[in-house]
């Protein structure tokens, strides 16, 4: 003989997390799982053999989750990231007419004007005719930055995990509150 036992569903409404709850335990798992990606990659290192800046870093410390009614919003602010992830070109702004890429470790996460604030140190050399110039060290010779009219990033889909390793996350998130 078998026993049957019902429960009625407004019962069960206040045991159960809500839609709403198991989207934010979704949402937190996502994130979590964004942040560690994103700071592992900083920990890696750079593939040019420069030294690390920490920006995969910051991004990582920059994730935000809101809730838009039943959904998670995962927002990663910092700038560049979704030019990463995405491919895109940068062109050189305020004026300036070309990007400085640097390509050694005196202009490694810094800006020309931060490594060389009284403007001393580098020189420009931008042969006529070209596209390209360069920023050397007035002591070495040592090319600090090559200067660029534009740089295409491409696109990166390792920065974030993997939509089966965010799903997997979100899962496993709101497996843990019920």
């Amino acid at each position: 003989m078998h026993l049957t036992i019902t429960i009625p569903p407004a019962q069960l409404r206040d045991v159960l997390p809500s839609e709403q709850e198991l989207a934010q335990a979704a949402g937190r798992g996502v994130s979590n799982i964004v942040k560690r990606q994103l700071v592992e990659r900083d920990r890696r290192g750079r593939s040019d053999g420069l030294p690390r800046t920490g920006y995969y870093g910051d991004a990582a410390s920059g994730v935000t989750t809101e809730m838009s009614g039943k959904t998670a919003l995962i927002t990663i602010h910092k700038e560049g990231v979704a030019l990463h992830y995405y491919g895109g070109v940068v062109y050189p702004t305020d004026g300036h007419k070309a990007l400085a890429i640097p390509k050694s470790i005196k202009g490694a996460g810094k800006r020309p004007a931060e490594a060389d604030p009284d403007r001393t140190k580098f020189a420009l050399v931008w042969p006529k005719g070209s596209t390209t110039g360069t920023l050397r060290d007035k002591e070495t010779d040592e090319v600090v930055y090559l200067l660029v009219p534009k740089a295409t990033i491409p696109e990166d889909k390792t920065i974030l995990p993997t939509e089966d390793e965010m799903v997997e996350a979100g899962k496993s998130a709101m497996e843990a509150i019920l």
